[in-house]
Order: structure tokens, then sequence, then C-alpha cells
């Protein structure tokens, strides 16, 4: 098998993937597009180029390793990498990013814990696969970009989001948005 590690982890070593597995990718896109491609491999992300002979008009595509480590078979990986290179990100996907980086800067502006949370709630419908999805390539363009610390708050953003999630889930908004009442009410000023 090529993928060693089978933990879809965002956290893997690049010797983690056959170095044969990972030109089976390279050839089969090359097969598709008639362009040459390269896979880079990063801790946590996975970057693809297809050159054309114009280095402005190389696409480069970033993403999270994680969306490809479930996948076992190169013609898998090939799927998925070739969609992002034709379009750079599928539409509705780039809408993603999008939501996910007016959520951040939204949050970023909070004054409090309690309004962040209380952000987060309003947004809670939103918060779908293809979300997470996005959330992950975002931190995968800040760590390709070196914004490693822009990209640690959105993997503790990334956590936060999924436990709301989870408790959305189960039933617990309404128990959610009592205990940020609770917090915002130990946190104002007595009335003297």
């Amino acid at each position: 098998m090529a993928v060693h590690n089978q933990n879809a982890s965002r956290h893997y070593k690049p010797s983690d993937i056959a170095p044969d597995f990972i030109q089976e990718i390279e050839d089969e896109l090359h097969r598709r597009l008639g362009k040459r491609v390269t896979l880079a491999l990063g801790d946590g992300i996975v970057a693809v180029r297809a050159e054309d002979g114009l280095p402005s008009r190389n696409p480069v595509v970033v993403m999270d390793s994680s969306l490809l480590l479930s996948r076992t078979r190169p013609e898998e990986w090939a799927d998925l990498l070739e969609e992002r290179l034709k379009d750079g990100h599928p539409g509705r996907l780039s809408a993603r990013v999008e939501d996910v980086e007016l959520l951040f800067a939204e949050i970023l502006k909070s004054p409090s814990p309690e309004m962040t949370g209380a952000i987060v709630l309003d947004h809670a419908g939103e918060y779908d696969d293809e979300f997470f999805e996005a959330l992950g390539e975002v931190m995968a363009r800040d760590k390709a970009g070196r914004r490693f610390d822009r990209a640690r708050k959105l993997e503790k953003l990334d956590e936060y989001l999924r436990e709301v999630r989870r408790r959305v889930d189960k039933g617990e908004t309404a128990q959610m948005r009592t205990e940020l009442a609770r917090g915002a009410a130990q946190e104002a000023p007595a009335d003297r």
C-alpha cells in the first residue's frame, strides 16, 4: 500500500507516501491533462503544479492532506487533484473558502470570548463537510505561505467548530447559549 499512515491526520511525514505512488499520480495527471505535473508533500499539506511552459500560467493548488489520505489508489488522488487544477477551486468550494474567511475575520474582531461564542453559534448551521474542507484548504494555504500563527489559530477554530457542530447535532444549542449568557454575566462589571 502506498499510503503507509492510514490515519487521516493533518500531520504526516512526506515519507509516509511511497515515491512510486507519487510518480503514478503525476503520470496519471500528465496523461489526463497533457502537462507535466509535480506533486510536493509537506507536513499536512499537498501542493500540485501543472506546467504548460508559461510560468505565469502554471496553476498551483495547495490543499490539506487529509482530503487525500483516505484515498488509496493513484486514480482517486488524480480525480481530486485534476478537478482542483482545472478549476483552481470548484465554484462552491471557493464560496465556502470565502465563508471561512468571513467567519474568521468576524471572530478576530470579537471583543470577548462570549461574543465569539455567540458569533459561532449564529453560524452553526453552516458547518457542514464542505465548510470544514474549505477550512482545511485555508489552513493548508496559510502553512504553505508560512503564516504559521494564523494557521495555528485556524486549527484551534477547526477544533472548536467541530465541537460546536457535535453539540448542535445533539440538540444542545439552547444549553450553549445559556452557558454563553452565564459567562457574559460573570464578566460584566457589577452595577454599583
